[in-house]
């Protein structure tokens, strides 16, 4: 863990769950004042207080229950609290693009044996409302760090998730 690493560091962590922020304050209690947990929503980050001139952030399996517009914001803050040269890993659901390219990402799915997506996109679509998920695509989250003044990459995608990357 990079608390054991690097004697220095410093964890602040975000979630909306008490449940898991109770469970990380446990996992973590024994690194004292180096870790400060906060309760908010990704969209009420102007109002957490937050560290500025962080080395780095990591957002998983959270950004993708945001519209375009909550997310661009998560970014734009995201970038505002980095010290110059830090990064911002996402690593999260990515949209699947259209319904042409459906049935490849459907396929791939059943042959890693992970659970697969529904059959057709119209079941894809009803599960994505039903769960509350809003995953935008590669190139939509790519543009998004561009636009908040990161120098971006998709570092590995794998079928509808992925692992991106900026840095300011």
């Amino acid at each position: 863990m990079v608390l054991d690493e690097k004697t220095a560091a410093r964890i602040f962590g975000v979630d909306s769950s008490a449940a898991m922020l109770g469970m990380a304050r446990s996992r973590l209690a024994g690194y004292g004042e180096r870790v400060r947990l906060s309760e908010c929503d990704l969209i009420g980050l102007d109002r957490v207080d937050a560290p500025s001139g962080c080395a780095a952030a990591i957002a998983v399996q959270s950004l993708h229950h945001l519209d375009e517009t909550q997310y661009r914001a998560a970014v734009r803050w995201t970038f505002d609290h980095l010290a110059p040269g830090g990064w911002f890993f996402i690593i999260d659901r990515l949209a699947i693009p259209s319904e042409r390219l459906y049935s490849a990402f459907h396929n791939l799915r059943e042959r890693q044996g992970q659970s697969p997506n529904p059959a057709d996109w119209s079941g894809y679509l009803d599960w994505l409302e039903a769960n509350g998920d809003r995953p935008l695509p590669v190139q939509g989250i790519l543009r998004l760090l561009e636009e908040a003044g990161f120098q971006s990459a998709a570092l590995d995608v794998r079928g509808d998730r992925g692992m991106l990357i900026g840095r300011r």
